[in-house]
């Protein structure tokens, strides 16, 4: 079904009665065939007709004096009519205009017993009439239909398959906790949506939040935005798709997962008052914690006390809330633990980031703490079985055979191949990224920065940890 309803008329009706009726169910968010609507120039007036017919809900039957002279009109309400007798249900919508039930017993006595309404009642009870059949109040794909034309869209008529995709993605589940199929759960900027419970109109409600969620979550993919996205960029696409602001707003706290840019005192833009008031309720539970000697957090602190505020709003604080570098790395790029994903990207592609000059944006305090993050958070390594083999290099995995092999910084190697490694995974991360420096600049900060060095000595600590 394309259309909700085919009007069915004499051509003398339309100036007094069908064209104001087509407008009126229009704007109410009723697809409606109406021929001048619906016909383009060229196109073959039989066949769009019976297009029409075949592929209308409902079909409004205008019953005057002058569709009844007409042989056209009556061809059209054939057509209706023995659809319905074929579907044993309910097609035809009977509107009397200029009749009486006694003129119309004269025409078609079958017509005259079907329950009609007659436009002396006006038009606003003749499209209310209507309503109640084509939008019934408990349809959850109307009531999504109608929310989402709210907000701004044009979603597809809802026997469209769009709307299969988007029934299927209303039930996936969060992703968060443990591994699960990808195509059952959400990916990066999903949020809550809303209860199925309590009724088509609040299942609609569920079904127009889906629809406005893949959108834009499809969008994050492709363009991609990241916690590596200037926070202008981040701002721009909230705005671009309806409803994410709201939602933003709404839960913030998953905002500052999937952007923890937006953290940064300043860049917040006009969510900026909405975070602070996250970040100011964080400080004041953690301070009542820290006051009674809690050490929840403890472990992820520089002093090992009670963190000044949970990690999500860390890069707000003078002291970013007392969190390890380690801590504030992972909060940044990865999120929480079971939380959902954060970056598309390799932790490799992180640093080099770090390193470039398209990170400049970053405060300079903030930069430095999670360029030293990475340095102590041994998790950036890749080997050779880590690249796909489409993307490989003959090198791949050198740097990290020259780093385990190494039993101290002083018997760590940069030996050609490690050269050649390293060159060639910057230049992947340099391409996916589509950074502005040359592989030779980053890799110049890279040991600038001692990450061989600062691996070795981590590893070492690790071994002797697990040796007791």
């Amino acid at each position: 079904m394309l259309y909700d309803i085919f009007i069915c008329h004499a051509f003398e009706d339309k100036k007094s009665f069908v064209r104001p009726l087509a407008k009126s169910l229009r704007e109410n968010n009723v697809e409606v065939w109406y021929d001048e609507f619906t016909l383009k120039f060229g196109d073959s007036i039989r066949r769009s007709l019976d297009k029409g017919l075949r592929n209308s809900r409902f079909g409004v039957v205008v019953l005057s004096k002058a569709f009844f002279e007409k042989e056209w009109p009556q061809y059209e309400l054939d057509g209706l009519t023995e659809r319905e007798i074929k579907g044993k249900e309910k097609i035809i919508l009977p509107i009397w205009h200029g009749i009486t039930h006694d003129d119309l017993m004269k025409y078609s006595p079958s017509l005259a017993a079907k329950k009609a309404i007659s436009t002396d009642e006006g038009m606003a009870q003749v499209v209310k009439s209507i309503l109640e059949v084509t939008h019934p109040q408990e349809s959850p794909l109307i009531a999504a239909r109608d929310l989402l034309i709210e907000w701004g869209l044009n979603p597809p008529v809802i026997t469209d398959q769009h709307w299969l995709e988007i029934v299927e993605a209303s039930n996936r589940i969060p992703s968060i906790g443990a591994v699960v199929p990808d195509q059952a759960s959400w990916g990066r900027w999903y949020f809550p949506l809303p209860s199925k419970s309590g009724g088509g109109k609040k299942w609609g409600e569920r079904l127009a939040w889906t629809a406005m969620q893949m959108s834009w979550e499809k969008s994050a993919e492709e363009i991609p935005i990241t916690p590596l996205t200037h926070p202008k960029e981040v701002l721009d696409f909230i705005h671009d798709h309806p409803g994410l602001y709201e939602t933003c707003i709404t839960f913030p706290s998953l905002l500052a997962e999937y952007a923890p840019q937006l953290t940064i005192r300043g860049f917040g833009g006009d969510l900026e008052d909405a975070i602070e008031e996250e970040y100011k309720k964080s400080c004041k539970e953690k301070s009542k914690d820290r006051a009674n000697n809690s050490k929840s957090g403890s472990g992820l602190t520089t002093n090992k006390k009670c963190p000044l505020c949970e990690e999500e709003w860390a890069f707000r604080h003078p002291t970013f809330c007392d969190y390890e570098s380690t801590t504030l790395a992972s909060s940044y790029f990865s999120g929480g633990i079971f939380g959902p994903p954060v970056s598309p990207y390799e932790h490799a592609d992180h640093i080099f980031w770090l390193l470039s000059r398209d990170s400049s944006w970053l405060p300079k305090r903030l930069k430095t703490i999670l360029i030293d993050g990475m340095k102590n958070w041994t998790v950036w390594l890749w080997w050779s079985h880590s690249v796909t083999s489409d993307s490989s290099w003959e090198t791949c995995g050198a740097l990290a055979e020259a780093l385990f092999a190494a039993k101290s910084r002083e018997k760590f190697k940069r030996t050609e191949k490690v050269e050649d490694d390293l060159i060639n995974r910057v230049s992947q991360t340099i391409r996916a990224l589509n950074l502005s420096d040359k592989p030779s600049a980053i890799l110049k900060r890279f040991f600038e920065q001692h990450f061989p060095e600062y691996y070795i000595d981590s590893e070492r600590r690790r071994r002797k940890r697990q040796k007791g």
